[in-house]
């Protein structure tokens, strides 16, 4: 677990960042919100349908599946996450086991216990470093005591190859070379030998930030940091790594802690990795989860959230529809719309019996309770909408052959009016009707 104020690594049940003193979310402010994905209208049902159970006892079934569907997904996107970065770690730990078996044939012990005590944090049930680690820990136990000239002059040696790999830019040989000269000759060009370390850990840790290596990279950021809790260059680089990798963490799982974790980092480096694709995908991914649970107005923000992003004409549909249905639920109780304006309602649901039927059908009255001729009607759900409707000599439209049980919004295209939810369903006629207001 990660601060988001400045990326320290915090204790799961910490509520104080130790290091900012930031203020940590709560357990209750995680929420993990699951992802759903929407049918698409114009969906055909399948053939197979159940008689003989009464509509109520149908949706109570259909909800209680859509919450078990719903939790399956939360909890699959939690799993999921859990193996990817156990899969990494893993490949990382084998990485660091290997390294420890070269330092070992060379006789480099300290370097190989750090090795291989890596590949153990890494990957804790990595029997075969455990098993090295002990190797190399008796070996140190029974090596006989350097001399002191002998310890300077390897030293020199290795403070000079250091020096050499670090004009050819290989961090990870330099990082071997001083930490070998600090495990023997601690005081040896001390100043020199930080500096060079400490600049060795930072560019080592920003290749593995491309490599999408983060852990890894993180801890070399702490060690320069060890080493210069001052650098806030590098403070930085492991702040971001650690808002990147918390958001990684949130992913499929928990959209508000992936939005806030990835926000915070798009306002410190819009261009750090894919945070700006990131950002844009959670509040799509998180606008389409409250649009599914009949959030609406909250949906409507997140859609602009999004659009602030990058433009396209399916999401503006998606938020237009949202904030239709937004202004319908935020109409106050008992406070009319402007005069004029046609208000739709609900008049009866009729059961035609055929298990493959779904239609929406109404009249558009005027004032006096008369039919009006030729009036354009508008059917949507969702970012889909269906081709106009007109009023026949009666007053009548209708929306035939639906193919997707959802609640859809009508509303009138050539005269102001309050859209009007329609819950669909299958062997369901719903009629509707408009009047405007006196």
């Amino acid at each position: 677990m990660f601060c988001n104020e400045c990326g320290a690594r915090v204790e799961e049940d910490a509520v104080v960042c130790q290091t900012c003193g930031h203020r940590l979310a709560g357990g209750d402010e995680a929420e993990e919100i699951p992802v759903s994905t929407p049918e698409e209208p114009g969906m055909q049902p399948s053939d197979a349908r159940t008689g003989g159970c009464s509509l109520p006892m149908v949706a109570g079934m259909l909800v209680g599946a859509a919450i078990l569907v719903i939790v399956g997904l939360g909890l699959l996107g939690i799993y999921q996450g859990m193996q990817e970065r156990t899969r990494l770690n893993r490949a990382a730990a084998t990485e660091h086991y290997q390294k420890g078996l070269e330092q070992l044939t060379l006789q480099n012990y300290e370097l190989a216990r750090a090795e291989f005590e890596l590949a153990m944090q890494l990957d804790p049930r990595n029997r075969d470093a455990a098993t090295k680690l002990a190797e190399v820990d008796a070996l140190l136990g029974s090596q006989p005591t350097a001399t002191s000239a002998m310890s300077h002059q390897t030293a020199i040696l290795l403070y000079n190859e250091a020096r050499q790999l670090y004009n050819q830019g290989d961090w990870e040989g330099v990082i071997t070379k001083l930490e070998q000269v600090r495990a023997l000759e601690p005081e040896y060009e001390h100043d020199q030998v930080t500096t060079l370390l400490v600049e060795a850990y930072h560019n080592a840790g920003r290749r593995l930030v491309d490599e999408n290596r983060l852990e890894e990279a993180i801890r070399y950021f702490n060690r320069a940091l060890e080493l210069r809790p001052t650098e806030a260059a590098i403070r930085e680089q492991a702040r971001l790594a650690s808002l990147y990798l918390a958001g990684l963490g949130y992913w499929g799982a928990n959209w508000q802690g992936a939005i806030d974790s990835f926000g915070v980092l798009y306002q410190l480096q819009p261009d750090y990795k894919d945070t700006r694709q990131r950002l844009y995908q959670a509040n799509v991914a998180y606008a389409d989860t409250l649009y599914d649970a009949g959030d609406w107005c909250a949906a409507r923000d997140r859609y602009d959230s999004a659009l602030a992003m990058t433009s396209s004409e399916e999401l503006t549909a998606r938020r237009e529809d949202a904030a239709q249905r937004c202004a319908v639920e935020a109409l106050p109780s008992g406070t009319p719309p402007p005069s004029g304006t046609f208000v739709g309602k609900v008049v009866r649901v009729e059961d035609v019996g055929l298990d493959t039927a779904m239609m929406i059908r109404g009249h558009i009255l005027d004032l006096e309770g008369k039919p009006m001729v030729g009036v354009q009607v508008g059917l949507s759900a969702y970012d889909w909408s269906a081709p106009p409707a007109t009023t026949n000599s009666e007053g009548i439209f209708s929306f035939d052959g639906l193919g997707n049980p959802v609640t859809y919004t009508v509303k009138l295209l050539d005269f102001p009016s309050v859209p009007l939810p329609v819950k669909a369903d299958w062997r369901m006629l719903v009629w509707v009707e408009f009047r405007p207001q006196p």
